[in-house]
């Protein structure tokens, strides 16, 4: 089902992130993930892309085994990078085998093996996959805090722009851990033009070396209470203390009438567990 099907008629969406198994791997973890969600009734679920457009398989038979499996609304990753022509109509085709009817776009993670081929950015990816195969829907991300490369958010949100008049439908924002910061984007956004559902992309911290990392990828600020948070806690006490930082982050926004919540799980079903629980009862009024 298309997520603007899913959206009619709700005040919010609660949709989670899973990604597939690198190559070396295999499908029991992020299956098992699957599983715990499927129980949570999500909206939807999005399977990741692997960094330098690496994986399109695995992550159309991941978005397979949700649809066919668990019956699950499934959201594809697909990037820019490494991308051309041939080779995103062949993916296009895999996914419309596999049922798959909402698309990600992205330009991707770059490495050192990336390079630009036919497509550079997330909107001309996404207009040629409007243009050739409208039966999509499509999905883009953004920054609350401005894209790690862009000049200033101010510019960002330009870029954002040009995304929604190249066919996407929807948005699912970076993660954030201050929620004045999504309110302040949402404002720019909305002067910008930007009209389209934007859901609100939350990700706990639940274990000491994630902190760092997320800092390093994403340059996201980080509030002084959450920092005391993280410093105060650690193994299972830090598990309990992230995953309520996350549900005060969502109970806030649902007050202040988010589209909807993206749960960046990690492929930690227990993570989504607690979280999705919280609001098991006002979901099912």
């Amino acid at each position: 089902m298309k997520i603007s099907e899913i959206h009619k008629g709700k005040k919010y969406l609660f949709s989670a992130e899973v990604f597939p198994p690198k190559k070396t791997g295999n499908m029991e973890v992020v299956i098992r993930a699957l599983k715990d969600i499927k129980g949570l009734k999500p909206d939807f679920v999005s399977v990741t892309y692997g960094a330098g457009g690496d994986g399109a398989e695995t992550t159309a038979d991941v978005a397979s085994v949700a649809i066919d499996a668990f019956d699950l609304n499934a959201v594809a990753h697909l990037t820019a990078v490494n991308m051309t022509v041939e080779k995103l109509e062949n993916q296009i085709e895999i996914l419309k085998k596999k049922n798959v009817q909402n698309i990600l776009v992205l330009r991707g993670d770059i490495g050192e093996d990336s390079k630009f081929y036919d497509f550079r950015y997330a909107n001309e990816l996404a207009l040629y996959i409007k243009k050739n195969y409208p039966e999509f829907e499509l999905i883009g991300a953004c920054y609350p805090e401005g894209h790690t490369e862009a000049e200033s958010l101010d510019k960002d949100l330009d870029n954002v722009k040009r995304k929604i008049d190249s066919g996407i439908d929807f948005l699912i924002t970076q993660l954030f851990f201050s929620n004045r910061t999504f309110y302040d984007f949402m404002e720019k956004a909305r002067k910008k033009g930007i009209t389209v559902p934007v859901l609100a992309g939350i990700m706990p911290i639940v274990s000491d070396n994630q902190i760092n990392r997320i800092v390093k990828m994403c340059g996201v600020e980080i509030p002084t209470d959450f920092s005391k948070l993280v410093a105060n806690n650690s193994g299972e006490e830090l598990f309990e203390a992230g995953t309520d930082y996350a549900i005060g982050q969502i109970k806030d926004l649902i007050q202040n009438s988010v589209s909807g919540i993206h749960l960046y799980t990690m492929n930690k079903g227990n993570v989504a567990k607690k979280i999705f629980g919280a609001f098991e009862k006002e979901r099912a009024l």
